[in-house]
């Protein structure tokens, strides 16, 4: 098997896997990543697993998106000048996608298995940004290898411990909620930039804020996602907590009470199974999301 994926020696420090390093990777080549295929993949996904929109700002207000005006294939056509950021979502469901995102996550693991300690729920998104386009600050509840395939950016990462940065209650996760967070200019000292050229590859932690600065030509980027028993515990405590708040609740910050997150936890599962329940029942996500949440959870999750 080829080797897709390597981590930089000396890149990975003590701290891992709660501080980003560096990796290489041999992807940028690979038939997969060509704007053609990338095309073809767009128009046959349904439309829930691509998102697009026009030129946003690292603040943008979610409400404030604006969409470009063409299709998902299209976009992907004339991302050269159409002003557009992309993500391709969980395209794992095409085999070809399934059988790379399982080859980088392993050779990784054979490298440092500190840092995957039993990779599961694998996922992979795709980017497809024109030229000089932003990704908004946000943070994603899985850990991530971003790996640039073509062009260049600057990603600007953020310590999610750092509260002068973010608050726990604007990291915690709840349906409907979106996925950016406030951004401010100040907050670019405390962040720690990465520049990436095709080739390289970042180790994006869980829940550590980020944005992206495209460069001056088309970029293209592989994410490939995966949880552990710990990242799942945190992503289940995070919902729990949110949820209380939302009653009124205040919440201790998470291990502070270890009993009380292990009820929480328990909690998670047992709302989590209904939840599947009912999802099974109505067909889909989509609609167990808006009877037990409300239309606008269904329409912005």
């Amino acid at each position: 098997m080829a080797d897709f994926i390597k981590v930089e020696p000396g890149s990975v420090g003590d701290e891992m896997p709660t501080k980003t390093f560096r990796l290489t990777h041999q992807l940028v080549d690979h038939p997969l990543f060509k704007l053609e295929r990338l095309a073809k993949l767009a128009a046959q996904l349904p439309a829930d697993q691509v998102e697009f929109n026009g030129p946003v700002q690292p603040n943008q207000d979610p409400a404030l998106t604006p969409k470009n005006g063409l299709s998902a294939e299209e976009t992907v056509r004339r991302i050269e000048e159409c002003q557009s950021w992309m993500v391709i979502k969980n395209c794992e469901t095409d085999p070809e996608y399934k059988a790379l995102l399982d080859a980088c996550l392993d050779q990784v693991a054979e490298q440092t298995d500190e840092v995957m300690g039993g990779a599961k729920k694998r996922q992979a998104f795709i980017f497809v940004t024109s030229p000089n386009n932003v990704t908004p600050l946000h943070m994603d509840p899985e850990y991530n290898f971003l790996m640039q395939i073509r062009g260049t950016k600057r990603m600007t990462l953020f310590n999610h411990k750092d509260k002068k940065i973010v608050s726990e209650e604007q990291l915690e996760l709840y349906p409907g909620k979106h996925r950016n967070l406030p951004y401010r200019d100040e907050l670019e000292a405390a962040g720690t930039q990465q520049h990436l050229e095709p080739g390289d590859s970042i180790f994006v932690p869980l829940f550590d804020p980020h944005w992206v600065q495209n460069g001056p030509d088309v970029s293209v980027s592989f994410s490939i996602t995966w949880h552990t028993d710990y990242s799942l515990r945190m992503v289940k405590l995070s919902y729990v907590n949110a949820g209380l708040r939302r009653l009124g609740l205040p919440q201790a910050s998470v291990g502070v009470h270890p009993a009380l997150d292990t009820i929480k936890v328990a909690a998670y599962d047992v709302a989590r199974f209904g939840y599947d329940i009912v999802k099974h029942v109505l067909g889909g996500r989509k609609k167990a999301v808006e009877l037990v949440f409300g239309k606008n959870a269904a329409a912005i999750s």
